[in-house]
């Protein structure tokens, strides 16, 4: 069964038409929608000669997959380990507004410099100036080196009780992005098997 992202990306329009197109997955609504594909590489399935056709840097996009049945994604849902080993990752990245994702709530909370690597793990916790000192490195390698794109924030789709995406890793990056007023971000989208949209009621919109 098809899963799709709780929300809608702006991706970079020269990238989605690199992309082919296959037929007769969905119908062809008049929204962009992009298959992840981890075997074979991504492609769409709505909205290529809309891509094909469009002069605009940035475009809509809704990314969908392939799922388990809802009943047993619930349950596999239930365990983060169970969850990770089921992880769907796109081997592609892609451009996107770094506004879009703090406007789609995406973030778990937003890093700064006075929040920055506060863990409830205990095991990852570290003193002031060891936190100092990675926030600092961090910041002078975005600013002076510019985002890479070989190390791309990664989104999870319906990462939080599988309805809703969420980020992964990189949300120190995009504090630091945002402070140096950034346009965009290079983002890797994975995803997780869909459950029940009852689930929504139950998620709180962040950031």
């Amino acid at each position: 069964m098809l899963a799709f992202s709780s929300d809608i990306y702006l991706i970079k329009t020269a990238e989605l038409q690199k992309l082919p197109h296959k037929k007769g997955i969905i119908p062809d609504n008049g929204e962009i929608t992009l298959f992840l594909d981890a075997e074979n590489g991504d492609f769409l399935i709505s909205g290529a000669g809309d891509v094909a056709a469009a002069a605009d840097e940035y475009l809509p996009v809704r990314l969908a997959y392939q799922s388990f049945p809802k009943l047993k994604s619930f349950f596999i849902n239930l365990n983060k380990k169970i969850k990770r080993r089921h992880y769907i990752i796109s081997p592609a990245v892609y451009t996107v507004p770094l506004q879009c994702l703090y406007d789609n709530h995406v973030l778990r909370g937003e890093r700064n410099a006075q929040n920055a690597y506060e863990w409830t793990n205990k095991r990852w916790q570290m003193s002031a100036e060891e936190k100092h000192k990675r926030w600092t490195d961090l910041y002078n390698s975005l600013k002076n080196r510019g985002f890479d794109r070989n190390d791309p924030i990664l989104l999870v789709l319906n990462r939080c009780l599988g309805v809703k995406d969420q980020i992964f890793q990189g949300h120190h990056r995009l504090g630091i992005c945002k402070e140096l007023k950034m346009k965009e971000v290079a983002v890797s989208f994975w995803a997780v098997h869909r459950s029940f949209d009852f689930f929504k009621l139950f998620v709180r919109r962040k950031m």
